[in-house]
């Protein structure tokens, strides 16, 4: 019999025997408020509870963790409440990096997790779940250089912060393709994610008088709404392309009246769901997970738009 179990290379079935013992998998989420960025995370959010509910009959339990992505403290104190619980997995989007370092050092090392959305050079999760964050800046570079108006001009890159390590790179990809567009000079925008609609407005325009032969803008995140509806508000016969991130509702309506030329998706619901899933393979089912889970870079338009709401 041993000989027979060695030649077939015989494993154990660990979700039968996990089924068998009725063990509750628990698995947390570190994830920043719903409402902040715009209400962007309200889409990694519907992917993790598609997973938990399709998980649910196999004993998967997922347990939320807010934090507010403006304050360091914030996550800090998260960490605090998942060290007090006993959890089998955790899913997190590290945006504040630093004090993400600070919570996985704190937490038992054989704790399994995984990142979605964002990263932290230095550590190494389970799997990293994300878009490739320098290609999606490489390609909305491609996308604004074949559809500008303007023979030359200024190209606004809106950088909101406090940006993590995804958005500086998509910065990085926008910028190396956009250095041999003769003719356009690349300018940095700073806007803080917390500012209100006037400040922004205000900072918009500071700018705008400084460079009226403003050819383009690329946004950099979510926010991508409150610089378009600084533009439409205008009402100027001036074109140019704007471009930005994330089929949120609010970039959904101005998408569609075309004051918004592109969207770039980072299929966030997906990641949430892939996040949920690569934990129950590895921790329940025993699998190996893949290091990196890419997410496609999806070009969404007013035409193709109605294809992505669900």
């Amino acid at each position: 019999m041993l000989q027979v179990i060695e030649e077939e290379g015989y494993r154990t079935n660990i979700f039968a025997k996990n089924l068998k013992l009725k063990k509750i998998f628990n698995f947390a989420v570190l994830i920043p408020r719903p409402e902040q960025d715009s209400h962007y995370w309200t889409l990694p959010i519907r992917g993790i509870e598609r997973a938990r509910n399709e998980l649910a009959s196999h004993r998967i339990q997922v347990k939320f963790f807010f934090f507010d992505r403006f304050q360091e403290k914030s996550v800090l104190l998260a960490g605090k409440k998942i060290l007090k619980e006993n959890f089998d997995g955790l899913l997190a989007a590290p945006v504040l990096p630093r004090s993400f370092g600070q919570v996985l050092n704190n937490l038992p090392s054989d704790l399994p997790f995984v990142f979605f959305d964002s990263y932290v050079p230095g550590i190494k999760p389970l799997s990293f779940i994300g878009q490739d964050a320098f290609q999606s800046g490489l390609l909305s570079s491609c996308l604004m250089r074949q559809t500008i108006h303007q023979a030359a001009g200024k190209i606004a890159v809106v950088k909101v912060l406090p940006e993590d390590y995804h958005i500086a790179e998509r910065i990085n990809g926008f910028l190396h393709g956009v250095c041999d567009f003769r003719g356009f000079e690349s300018v940095v925008v700073e806007i803080n994610g917390q500012a209100t609609p006037l400040e922004i407005r205000h900072n918009l325009e500071t700018f705008y008088q400084r460079n009226r032969d403003l050819a383009g803008i690329f946004v950099t995140n979510a926010m991508t709404h409150k610089v378009a509806e600084w533009w439409k508000a205008k009402r100027s016969k001036q074109q140019l392309i704007l471009l930005g991130y994330d089929p949120i509702p609010a970039n959904i309506k101005l998408l569609k009246d075309r004051t918004i030329n592109f969207l770039i998706s980072q299929q966030s619901e997906r990641q949430g769901y892939e996040g949920i899933y690569a934990l129950f393979r590895h921790v329940v089912l025993g699998e190996k997970i893949r290091e990196n889970i890419m997410t496609q870079i999806d070009i969404i338009m007013a035409e193709n738009i109605d294809y992505y709401q669900s």
